[in-house]
């Protein structure tokens, strides 16, 4: 993990988005900015690393200066890793099948969900209410939402993630169960009001591990910054992790340094000690 002297040796930046890079108001600070252009012009990769699709964090990649085929993105929590051009290099999906099982389950349950399919289009069944979180992430997302059940769609239609939609309250309660009912797969909270199942092992963490070797980019090599627990495993793998000053509890325990919080500057602060000094 990482030594207080090695500056200046890290070659690759992983940071989360929402809560982390962005501030409450789903903006980048102007200080954070500087520090991550400054980072790439000294030499050093900067990857983008959420829960997000393609479509939703392009813009804010592409205001930073990340371009080209040669800078990525890790996408849907790790599933996907594309490149700027859109060309994914890597991708784990779940397929029609589970998918249906899925909708079983929580229609059974009586609660509000939504996939995301490889586009990053946002779907959800007819239920009598759609729940503003589905709304919140199909507005964030800006693809849409497509009210399908799964039998209306191809038989080769996969998705990236499921997400059970509720209050934090709700999902304090509900978290163990579902952890239980889908102990295949990988479950994690991503952030308010989303619990989301992806296959097993794919998290942030091995995406970051898959790409630093395409990259041929040792581990410790890497700064990782992140607030929540979908972003433990992509902290834990990388030679620095680095918790916001806003993370959660869980997050700071597996973090070498916590900095400042998402809406003072923290990654920029992080940046700036680890790499720019």
């Amino acid at each position: 993990m990482f030594d207080e002297g090695d500056f200046m040796r890290y070659k690759l930046i992983t940071i989360d988005m929402d809560d982390t890079l962005l501030t409450t108001a789903k903006e980048i600070s102007e200080k954070n900015k500087n520090m991550i252009q400054r980072a790439m012009a000294n030499g050093t990769k900067i990857v983008l690393c959420s829960g997000r699709p393609h479509k939703a964090m392009y813009d804010y990649a592409h205001s930073l200066g990340i371009d080209g085929d040669d800078n990525y993105m890790i996408t849907n929590g790790g599933a996907i890793i594309e490149n700027m051009s859109g060309e994914i290099v890597y991708q784990k999906t779940l397929s029609n099948d589970f998918y249906c099982e899925f909708v079983k389950f929580v229609k059974e349950h009586v609660l509000p969900y939504c996939v995301l399919d490889i586009q990053g289009n946002t779907y959800t069944s007819g239920f009598e209410f759609i729940d503003e979180y589905t709304i919140a992430m199909a507005y964030e997302n800006s693809r849409g939402l497509c009210i399908k059940e799964p039998e209306d769609l191809p038989a080769d239609f996969e998705i990236t993630k499921a997400v059970i939609n509720g209050s934090e309250q709700r999902l304090d309660e509900i978290t163990d169960f579902i952890n239980q009912q889908f102990s295949n797969y990988f479950v994690v909270r991503t952030g308010v009001g989303y619990l989301e199942i992806f296959p097993n092992n794919v998290n942030k963490g091995e995406a970051v591990k898959y790409l630093a070797q395409q990259l041929e980019i040792e581990l410790k090599d890497i700064l990782a910054i992140g607030d929540r627990d979908n972003d433990i495993s992509m902290l834990e793998v990388a030679g620095t992790g680095v918790a916001m000053g806003n993370a959660q509890v869980g997050v700071k325990a597996v973090s070498d340094y916590v900095t400042t919080d998402n809406n003072h500057d923290g990654v920029g602060d992080a940046i700036e000690k680890f790499v720019i000094e």
